[in-house]
Order: structure tokens, then sequence, then C-alpha cells
């Protein structure tokens, strides 16, 4: 103790200067919404309020688990029972190194996961039914967790000095994993500290140095991890995924009173360099399936640091923490699909809880309602597959179960910051979905597609972006780019003289107009800085309206080139199959051969040329089955001007 005492003085100071000398990245708001707010009212947590705070968490929480439907019960109590026998197996040095070989990430992390998610079936079994055949194997899985070399995946241990490979015992690394591992051993101690006591001592011993070690030590000693956002790389779900899952660790766990104010600080520092990123419209870049993991993280934040408070921490006036919130219903389009813009999936489900946070925190009955549709989405089924997650769940698991879903009505959505716009058009036989973005080729998760565009009817999707394939070493690397669905032609974008975009934050739309009235939403933009100077192109003005009376949306292209290089071309995918008709327009029919969209444009200008590309990995074939198809539209002059119109309707 005493040592660990004299550390945290010496981190005191570091941090200090730190504070002082740090800079965020360039393109950040100076907004620090945490920092000042704590600042401004002295926040300082005691033992004794925090010790307080966790007697009323660990009997609200067991209350609520005890009002659970038995039904509910004894689903999880099973769970519980089909790991009883489970021979926790081990994670080799060639497992690990795997990454580092062949690019091959999956074989390590599913293994980790099904260890992971043992041990979490195991708690939530013992904290429904309080049956102590499950503490020895708990004892198990927390002592084989605790004995891992790391808690960091091999894909992300080249943070470390000595780079990618096995984990240098002398450097410890902060990853997503290591901070939810933190969390779920953390909220597995807050849970189960007297069972685990009289099982062995050790345990919890064991526990609290590991943490420390691990996670705490590394916290308040470096800034050098990126993800804290102290250098100028920008930050992008990292930084309040980790520091969230770190907050609740150090909440559930920590008794040095100076090392928890500390570690309060710098956290609310560092989620302070996520919150300036953001523009004032609340969009996030990383897409709908990564909201749950960057917004929905953030609240979960938020809420934390005011109910330990006791309600001096709150930010419940702040309105781009609000536009945080509502971004995720401003991507819904139907059921489970949401705008799958960068690395997103078409197919998702944000978290029901962080969702239902945001409708309470800001008071805001379309979120609370919202969210109680995604819990249905869910068949109001729990989270199992973290401890902490599931704590969660069970606090507001009563509230969301009680209100009515409801889908917001929302006829159209622009958000000028992220420059994405969502429309839809509502008839009793017709609906019809639009969603388009401008924005730049250097965003997180990116891929290169400014102008992209996606169509869906009657919440099926036709006109589509094929989204993200499994990860592997290419996917985050220099080569990300030779992947085929992270390339330009790959989405509903021109190829100017044979050129595709390129990526970078300099790539990008400009002259972004916008409008909308009852009957027509229109969005403009000028694409030509989105290409590199080869693509030789003066402007090339992409416009889009869309028109909720007619049904339909016209697409468009105004160009001017300073030399024709080689054919341009503009590019659909679809996961409907394009047939071309004899008076020249194109029928996308669906798998049972019904015309769900038609496509009319200019006769004698183009050659149309028709591909299916088969889907090849797992993730990708997820999404849309046997493929999709990819229709290219020729541009057969060499003219170095020309306005092209297409017609969806």
């Amino acid at each position: 103790m005493v040592r660990k005492n004299i550390l945290m003085k010496i981190t005191a100071t570091i941090f200090i200067c730190l504070f002082i000398f740090c800079k965020p990245a360039s393109a950040q708001t100076q907004r620090d919404y945490i920092s000042k707010k704590m600042e401004a009212t002295g926040f300082h947590l005691s033992i004794n309020d925090l010790n307080q705070w966790r007697q009323e968490q660990k009997k609200m929480l067991l209350q609520k688990i005890d009002e659970l439907p038995d039904s509910v019960k004894t689903v999880l109590i099973e769970n519980a029972k089909k790991a009883l026998d489970y021979n926790w197996p081990a994670l080799p040095a060639s497992f690990y190194l795997q990454y580092k070989q062949n690019g091959n990430r999956s074989n390590f992390e599913n293994k980790l996961n099904e260890r992971r998610g043992k041990l979490n079936a195991l708690v939530i079994g013992w904290l429904v039914s309080h049956d102590e055949q499950f503490i020895p194997q708990i004892a198990n899985g927390l002592w084989a967790t605790l004995e891992e070399s790391t808690w960091v995946l091999p894909a992300h241990i080249v943070m470390q000095k000595m780079g990618s490979g096995l984990p240098d015992p002398a450097e410890e690394i902060i990853d997503l994993v290591a901070g939810e591992t933190s969390a779920d051993i953390s909220a597995i101690q807050f849970m189960l500290n007297d069972p685990l006591q009289q099982y062995s001592p050790g345990i919890n011993k064991r526990i609290e140095f590991e943490l420390n070690k691990r996670i705490i030590v590394p916290y308040l000693e470096r800034t050098d991890f990126w993800w804290m956002g102290y250098g100028k790389r920008e930050v992008n779900n990292w930084n309040p995924w980790i520091n969230c899952n770190i907050l609740n660790s150090v909440l559930y766990t920590e008794q040095n009173e100076d090392t928890l104010n500390l570690m309060i600080q710098k956290l609310g520092k560092s989620v302070d360099f996520f919150i300036n990123g953001y523009g004032e419209d609340g969009g996030c870049d990383e897409g709908p399936t990564y909201w749950s993991e960057a917004g929905g993280k953030l609240i979960r934040f938020l809420c934390l640091l005011q109910s330990v408070s006791n309600d001096k921490l709150t930010w419940a006036n702040e309105p781009l923490l609000h536009n945080m919130g509502s971004y995720i219903f401003k991507m819904h389009i139907a059921g489970s699909y949401f705008v799958n813009f960068a690395d997103a999936l078409p197919k998702t489900i944000p978290n029901p809880q962080s969702v239902y946070q945001y409708g309470t925190y800001f008071n805001d009955d379309t979120l609370r309602h919202f969210a109680a549709f995604l819990f249905s989405l869910q068949n109001k089924k729990l989270a199992e597959g973290s401890v902490n997650n599931f704590l969660e769940a069970i606090d507001l698991f009563g509230a969301i179960s009680k209100t009515d879903t409801k889908i917001p009505a929302l006829q159209t959505a622009w958000l000028p910051q992220l420059q994405v716009m969502t429309a839809q058009s509502i008839k009793p036989d017709r609906e019809i979905f639009l969603a388009v973005q401008g924005g730049n080729n250097g965003e997180s998760h990116n891929h290169n597609d400014v102008g992209n565009f996606i169509l869906y009817i009657n919440g099926n999707p036709v006109i589509v972006d094929a989204g993200v394939g499994t990860y592997t070493a290419k996917t985050f690397s220099s080569q990300r780019y030779t992947l085929w669905n992270m390339q330009s032609q790959w989405h509903n974008c021109p190829m100017i003289n044979g050129v595709q975009q390129m990526d970078g934050r300099q790539y990008k739309a400009s002259a972004i107009e916008f409008s909308n009235s009852p009957d027509q939403t229109s969005l403009s933009m000028n694409l030509s800085e989105a290409y590199p100077s080869n693509a030789a192109v003066k402007f090339w003005k992409r416009n889009f309206v869309f028109d909720r009376e007619k049904q339909e949306l016209r697409l468009t292209e105004q160009y001017k080139l300073d030399k024709w290089v080689d054919s341009s071309r503009i590019n659909f995918l679809s996961l409907a199959k394009p047939v071309v008709k004899e008076d020249g327009s194109i029928a996308f029919e669906d798998e049972h051969g019904k015309t769900v969209l038609n496509l009319q444009y200019p006769k004698n200008i183009f050659e149309i040329r028709i591909e299916k590309k088969e889907m090849d990995d797992a993730r990708l074939k997820s999404s849309w089955k046997d493929g999709l198809y990819h229709t290219n539209f020729v541009i057969k002059n060499k003219s170095l001007k020309g306005s092209l119109n297409f017609v969806f309707k």
C-alpha cells in the first residue's frame, strides 16, 4: 500500500503536467464539458460516499434480479449449468501468433470469447439463484482469466513498443478487451465478494492485484495510448468504450481515495477528447453498428458520473450530447435495417439500454419509445455476454419492458457536419427510404465513398452499400483499400476518367447544398475533390432530388473534365437483380422476380455492364446471402462536359 501511495503521488504530478502540455487533435472544438463541470463543482469523491453508493447499487441490482420473471431466471440458470463441466481451454502462444503470421484473428478471439462467455454465464446463474454449486467453477474461470499473460487481443498488441507478436511482460497495454475484462472482473467481485472470500481469500486479493497492474497503473502513467486522445490521432469508439469500462471497474473496486479521484479526473479528460471531436449535429461517422460503443458508451459514462456524484455532475443541458443520442433513430430504415455507411452492417440492433438512457437523461420520449422498439427486436432478451452489461440491462429491464414501442415518424434528417441525409416517403402501398452521404475519406472506419447513397423499398434493400467483411490483419493496415468493398468503384459513386477516389481527409465533398420542403428533399455536392489529380476533373456535381409525391429519386450528374483520359462510369450496387428492358430502362427485381424499383436513364449514352459479385466472406454472406449486382453505366463519348439524368421510381 505504501508503494502504491508513492506511485499515486508521482502520477499526480505527471498528470497535472500532462494537462498543461498535451494538446488534442487539431480538428477538435474545445468544449471540455466533463473537465469543466468537475472543476466548477470542485468534485471530489470520498471513499465513504463511494461505499454508500456501492451498497445502494448492489441492493438495487439484487432486488431487480429477484424481480425477474421465473421464465427468464430458468433460462439463465440452465445456461449456467451447461458450463459446470466446462474445461477451461488453454490459449497457447501459437494461437496468439496466428494474427502476426497469417492475419487470422478469429481462432484466438473465438476461443477467448468462449472462455469469457462461460464465466459470465456462471456468474449470472449465481446472481439469479445464489446456488453455491456455481462458485468453484466461477473461481476456475476467474483464475484462468487472471492467469492470462495479457487481456489484449493479438490484433491490438502492436501498440506495445516491441510491436506485433507475443505480449511483452514488461509493458502493460490497455485495449478494448482489456477494458471489458476489467469491467467484468470488477463487476463479478462487486457482486460476489463475500462468496469468493469464503471460497478463497486469494481470489479477491488476486483480482485487486491484476486490476492495479494491468489497468490502474498504466492508465495513470501513460498518455501515449492513441485512444486516450492526447496525441495527434483523432479518437473513435475505442475512447468511450474503454473509458466507460474502466470507470465501471474503478467505481466497483478501487479503495484508495487519491487513486479513485485521479482516475475519475483523467477518465473525464480523455472522454472530453471524444466529445470535442464531434460536430454539433451529433453524427457518428463510424455508423450505427459502432454507435453502441461510441455514443452508446458515452451516455453510460455520463450516467455513472451523475449517479455516483448524487446528481452534481450532469450535462443534460448540452444539445450536442442529446444529438448524439438522437442520431441513432435518424439512421433507422425499418426493422433491424440501419444506414450502413463505413464499417457498419446493414442489419444491427443498437443497445436498447443506451438508447433508453439517452431518453431518460434528456427527458425524450421519442428515444424511450425507440429503445423499447429495439428491445422488442431482441425479444426482450437480457444481455448475457458480459456481466457488466447484464447488470446495466437488469437496472433498466422493468422500465424498458413497460414502455410502449414506437418508431419515430421522420420524413427527413440532415446532419450538416457529418454530411449525411436521410429521407423517406410513406404511402399506404409503398415506402421509399433514401440515405446519402458527403463527408470525406479520412473518417473513422472509412470507406472511399464520398457521394454514396442507398435506396430501400418497403423496408427492403435495393440499392445498397456492401458494408464490411470479416476483420483480418489487412482490414486496418496499409492494404485496407485493396479490399474491394472499401473502394469507391464498389459503392454507388462515379469513376472519373477511369480513376477511383482516394483515402484521406483531404479527399472530400464540397459545395454542399441541402433544401427541404413537405414534398421534396434535395442535396447536391461537388465530388471533384474526392479524386486525385490524375482524374483530371474540374467539377463533378452530384444532385439528389427526392420527390415524395411522385415517389421517385432524380439523380443528376453534371461534370466538366480538364481532359479525357479514360471512360468515366456511374456505378450502382444492388441486392435486387438488374434487368435491362427494351424501352431502355432497368428493372430491379427481387428474389421472386417481382420488380421493386425502376431506373430510367438517357439512351445511347452508355454502355451498360452488369456483373454479379459473389460473397466469399462469411460476414458479407450473412448480410447479402448469395451476392450483389454491380451495374456500370460507362459513358461512351469523350466529351469533356455533360449532364446525366437517372430517375429511380
